[in-house]
């Protein structure tokens, strides 16, 4: 495995390249994803300064500021933003993709459930903020035409930010189909999901504690990963509890239990030839890893909202993820799961 998840590949991509001449078919150099050529970032005991515990918050209100005018003093010059195949540099252009994602609603709140404080230098740190954003949609937005439906967009965010609060780096996750469904578009298997219900108590913070266990943990998820690459079960569903759960904004439940779990591992490896599991940014943050992967492969069957057309044949695919996984004794108990199908794409 180079680096990256156990992911639920019914989320597994959008774009489709043609199907490829043979089963035999080489798969192609990886598509260039925007974060992967950054440099890896070295963990480091340094405890968060009061500026960049204050991050998230700070960054929340100026997402609910009229056109985000209170947004641009907290980025870089040179911010780089990604959300899916969207990448953009700049603080005026990274203002005018968050107008793009959340600017058609109105009556904006946002409110963040959980952060993780999930690494600091002496120059940078970084957090995972697990956020709802609520509002009306009242201009046109992703296709959709003004409903003046309220919606409920649940996502996670990876920043990274200086000592003083000064915002470089960030990547967006939500499913953009489950909020065209709560707009009467999008998906018809995903219209009758409940809207998901807006936090209600306060955010809670976590902190790195420097523990051996935060490394172990993230070890943990990785040897899960590299057994789906593998094509190891055992090893994979070694790395759960018996009772894992996997939730996914796209879902009304979990998947829960080892035999959903096993499901899921043969469905894949099924549908999937030359899998290939990327970790591009993994943290340990208490009982918590927190990790940004990409799953890549030759799709030679259908898979839950990724129809093979055209067929048959071989299509070559890449997904991403951001996972927060919850592990007790050593075991896998609990996985979030952040993606965007929509922004998947063929290689």
């Amino acid at each position: 495995m180079r680096r990256r998840h156990f992911a639920k590949v019914s989320a597994l991509l959008c774009g489709l390249a043609p199907a490829c001449a043979s089963e035999t078919v080489e798969l192609p150099p990886p598509a260039p994803v925007h974060w992967q050529a950054q440099t890896q970032r070295p963990a480091s005991p340094v405890e968060p300064t009061q500026n960049e515990r204050a991050v998230a918050e700070t960054y929340a209100k100026a997402l609910v500021s009229p056109r985000f005018a209170a947004l641009g003093s907290l980025l870089d010059d040179e911010v780089l933003f990604a959300f899916g195949a969207r990448t953009t540099r700049g603080r005026d252009k990274v203002i005018k993709q968050h107008d793009e994602m959340f600017g058609a609603f109105d009556d904006r709140r946002f409110l963040t459930s959980r952060a993780w404080l999930t690494d600091s230098t002496h120059e940078i740190n970084s957090q995972a903020i697990e956020w709802s954003m609520t509002g009306v949609q009242a201009r046109a937005w992703m296709g959709v035409a003004p409903t003046g439906k309220h919606v409920t967009i649940k996502g996670l965010t990876l920043l990274w930010a200086t000592d003083d609060g000064v915002i470089t780096e960030l990547h967006a996750y939500f499913d953009e189909d489950v909020v065209k469904a709560q707009l009467g578009a999008g998906p018809v298997d995903l219209r009758g999901l409940v809207t998901p219900a807006a936090p209600a108590a306060p955010s809670q913070v976590f902190e790195r504690t420097g523990r051996p266990e935060e490394g172990a943990n993230v070890a943990t998820f990785r040897r899960m990963l590299d057994a789906l690459e593998k094509n190891e079960e055992p090893v994979f569903l070694g790395t759960m509890s018996d009772d894992v759960s996997v939730t996914t904004i796209d879902a009304a439940q979990p998947l829960r239990g080892k035999d959903a779990a096993r499901s899921y591992f043969r469905n894949l490896r099924k549908a999937v030839r030359q899998v290939d599991t990327v970790v591009e940014n993994a943290w340990g943050v208490g009982a918590f890893a927190i990790v940004e992967y990409s799953i890549t492969g030759l799709q030679i069957a259908p898979l839950p909202r990724i129809a093979l057309a055209g067929g048959g044949g071989l299509r070559p695919l890449h997904t991403q993820y951001v996972d927060v996984v919850e592990i007790h004794d050593a075991k896998i108990a609990r996985i979030w799961r952040y993606s965007d199908p929509a922004a998947f794409s063929s290689l």
